[in-house]
């Protein structure tokens, strides 16, 4: 199921998060996607009923990591190559209220609206900065563990307040059991990974 999807949206932490979405612990996705890309992605959606809304703007990022927090914003009609944003929904309103909230640069409402914790939320409002990119924190468990993201496991998708933030955790033990009943092998292999002693304390 994963993999069928990953081959749709690029990784199989991106086909998750449609997971998650089409099975109702999310509300909105959002992900970034290359022109060439976004064609499979629309004609996903459209079969499947999901409404999807791009930004108006690409980013080019600023190093060679798909995982890279630091990016700069260009105009859509640039020419140079830029990864648009994209917001996936159920609901056609949140969509266009996730693209509006980045597009004004609230970060405050777009975490809202994309269901992370009221407290992780605050967090990355107080601390993330142009200079101060990387919220990642030192990983203490495999639910908030966010050092293996290069390697396509993960269980959530914002940065955590605490490595042992409950509802974060409680987001990643909700996100866990949805993989597991969809794809088995999937969740095995991915909290293998997570719990591996190369993640930093772990």
């Amino acid at each position: 199921m994963i993999k069928k999807l990953s081959l749709i949206f690029g990784s199989k932490t991106k086909a998750q998060e449609i997971l998650f979405l089409q099975d109702g612990a999310k509300k909105v996705v959002r992900q970034g996607f290359y022109d060439h890309e976004l064609p499979q992605v629309e004609s996903y959606c459209k079969k499947h009923h999901l409404y999807l809304v791009k930004s108006r703007f690409k980013v080019i990022l600023a190093d060679d990591s798909s995982y890279s927090n630091k990016g700069i914003r260009i105009p859509e009609t640039d020419k140079r190559p830029g990864m648009f944003f994209v917001y996936i929904s159920k609901d056609e309103e949140k969509s266009w209220l996730a693209a509006y909230h980045e597009m004004m640069n609230n970060s405050g409402e777009l975490g809202k609206v994309l269901g992370y914790p009221k407290c992780c939320v605050e967090y990355f409002t107080k601390h993330f900065s142009d200079i101060y990119t990387d919220l990642q924190k030192q990983p203490t468990n495999p639910w908030t563990n966010l050092s293996k993201r290069d390697k396509d496991s993960v269980l959530i998708s914002h940065f955590p307040c605490d490595t042992d933030c409950h509802e974060s955790m409680k987001i990643a033990r909700m996100n866990l059991d949805i993989i597991t009943a969809h794809d088995p092998k999937r969740a095995k292999e991915m909290m293998k990974e997570l719990w591996s002693k190369k993640s930093g304390n772990l």
